[in-house]
């Protein structure tokens, strides 16, 4: 019987440590997710680029000078899947904009993949930065 109590216990703490992992990882992915919108509203790309990481082929260049006259007036976040392993989002947002050469308000919908990295205890985003056009 006494066995039975100990299993059932140890039991109970190891879904009590998973939750907390859970707990802990949702917590990274909203701070993660946080710094990246505000550097993207501030036109921050630098910032932003700097949770990216990469898979196979390098993500495309992104002209610079371009980047400096895009200024983001919206940032929407319209649906966010997570994997059934939750170890990578899928995000949809919808960037509003204007280049300050034209002054034309404009809209931009980013498909975004989080992954999770177990190693680093952190996350990165593995598309590229939306095309601003």
């Amino acid at each position: 019987m006494n066995r039975i109590i100990v299993l059932l216990l140890t039991a109970i703490l190891l879904q009590g440590c998973a939750a907390i992992d859970d707990s802990k990882k949702t917590i990274s992915l909203d701070q993660t997710l946080y710094f990246y919108e505000s550097a993207m509203r501030w036109a921050d790309f630098t910032a932003a680029n700097s949770l990216r990481k990469y898979e196979g082929a390098p993500a495309p260049a992104t002209d610079p000078a371009k980047l400096k006259r895009i200024k983001i007036t919206g940032y929407d976040v319209l649906n966010t899947v997570p994997s059934d392993d939750e170890s990578s989002v899928y995000i949809t947002v919808k960037i509003s904009y204007y280049d300050e050469d034209n002054l034309k308000l404009t809209s931009v919908t980013d498909n975004q993949v989080w992954q999770y990295d177990a190693a680093q205890n952190s996350w990165y985003i593995s598309t590229p930065l939306p095309v601003f056009k």
